[in-house]
């Protein structure tokens, strides 16, 4: 399977060395429409986190981008980390169907970061209704897709 013909790749936030603050990633006005997409797979990679600091991450989901962002599910949507989670992984799987009715936009919210803590959110859209997926050409530009089939 090729990757960027079958899975689109969203960020969460523009400059993952930037430290993260209280926030939706992306914010208001650009949350992911996941609407022609079956799953999602969200990843969260820490960089440094500050020891003071307990990184929350939360997948929420609102009925448009600029939507008000409501829980889902606290249980497995949310993540509260540690001020030693330094370089961990965190990973989120949403099946698109388990959205309520008109949901279809996401966003991660991120509480517990005041001293300096870093991170990257990436979304991995999978299962397109239509195929191949069309790549945003500022994130992933056509020159940093390779193959060797």
């Amino acid at each position: 399977m090729n990757f960027v013909k079958n899975v689109k790749v969203m960020a969460g936030q523009a400059s993952p060395e930037d430290a993260l603050s209280a926030a939706d990633y992306p914010a208001s006005g650009s949350y992911v429409d996941v609407s022609g997409y079956q799953y999602v797979n969200i990843v969260v990679h820490l960089g440094a986190v500050h020891a003071s600091d307990t990184p929350i991450f939360e997948v929420k989901e609102a009925d448009a981008a600029d939507g008000t962002a409501d829980s889902i599910d606290t249980t497995n949507c949310k993540k509260t980390c540690l001020g030693t989670d330094d370089d961990q992984v965190i990973v989120f799987f949403i099946n698109v169907d388990a959205l309520s009715e008109d949901h279809h936009w996401l966003t991660v919210t991120v509480s517990g970061v005041t001293n300096g803590s870093y991170g990257e959110i990436l979304y991995f859209l999978c299962g397109p209704k239509k195929a191949p997926v069309t790549q945003d050409s500022t994130l992933l530009p056509s020159d940093n897709q390779f193959q060797k089939a």
